[in-house]
């Protein structure tokens, strides 16, 4: 399936001083509503009923007694469905989902109400990948244009390819477009964001909520990086301002996820780092910088 074509970037930023969140509705999916083959849980939407109309096949979303807190959760597995060849990822969202199995199409829309300006979407995760796969939970907050459509205000995500396996909190910082305050919000998890999903990768979310952080933590390696793009030279230049570069290295990623450059310690000055993206294909990417073990991520637009 190409559910995975609409997943923007990641960006993981650390943050103090949070007030209290709008609510996400079922946000620690303790309620599922019964439709016979399958639950699903209450506001929210699956692909339960597509999948559970092909015979002698199984929910890809289902409900969980591995839980943070409360009595349940929501488990997102990746299957595979041998009477038509087609691996269908866990998927879960506050819109409605409308997917074509066969063709490997699919349709979201909608959301539920809000009417403010979170800064963070956040959370508690568990991650089973298989082969290279990759999970995303992910926000978007859109606002009705005078009945002509629907136009983007912000838009957040959080991916991981590591195996979790205890309970462990995610951030997914929302990048605001306009200043504008959004009336409609979405929440998407899939367990494989990739073009080519692995049969038995299985996500667990649990106790979503809404943050509004305003100070930022003195610790956060970002504050000692200036990134600077040569749109001239098609050269990305990133000036550190650490102590030693020592441990420090960067990768880059492209929109799947798939790493394209890696530059470790040995290769970065003590002050600066520059690279030439002329050879990668237009379209959006994510650095990630780690210095100390601790990550810091910014993504870029690259056109040539």
């Amino acid at each position: 399936m190409r559910i995975a074509k609409q997943l923007f970037f990641i960006i993981q930023v650390l943050f103090t001083a949070s007030i209290a969140a709008q609510t996400i509705p079922n946000n620690g999916f303790e309620t599922w509503i019964n439709h016979g083959q399958y639950d699903d849980p209450q506001f929210w939407d699956t692909p339960n009923q597509e999948v559970c109309f092909i015979p002698f096949y199984t929910k890809v979303v289902s409900k969980s007694t591995d839980h943070q807190s409360g009595s349940f959760s929501a488990k997102l597995e990746t299957k595979l469905i041998p009477i038509i060849n087609i691996t269908v990822p866990g998927v879960i969202t506050l819109g409605t989902l409308s997917i074509n199995i066969v063709a490997g199409t699919y349709a979201i829309n909608g959301g539920v109400p809000i009417n403010d300006m979170p800064t963070h979407l956040k959370g508690f995760y568990k991650f089973q990948p298989k082969g290279g796969d990759s999970c995303v939970i992910g926000i978007g907050l859109t606002k009705w244009n005078n009945g002509v459509g629907r136009d983007s205000i912000g838009i957040g995500y959080f991916s991981s390819h590591d195996t979790v396996t205890s309970w462990t909190p995610f951030s997914a910082w929302i990048d605001y477009i306009t200043v504008i305050t959004p009336d409609t919000m979405n929440i998407l998890a899939i367990s494989s964001a990739t073009y080519t999903p692995t049969a038995g990768t299985i996500l667990y979310i649990d106790d979503l909520y809404l943050d509004y952080t305003t100070a930022v933590n003195e610790k956060d390696p970002g504050q000692g990086i200036d990134i600077y793009q040569d749109r001239e030279l098609l050269e990305l230049l990133v000036f550190f301002d650490f102590p030693s570069p020592k441990s420090t290295f960067l990768r880059l990623y492209d929109i799947m996820g798939k790493k394209v450059l890696e530059i470790p310690s040995r290769l970065i000055g003590k002050e600066q780092v520059k690279f030439s993206y002329m050879d990668f294909r237009p379209g959006l990417y994510i650095l990630e910088i780690v210095h100390n073990n601790k990550r810091f991520c910014k993504k870029f637009i690259f056109n040539l």
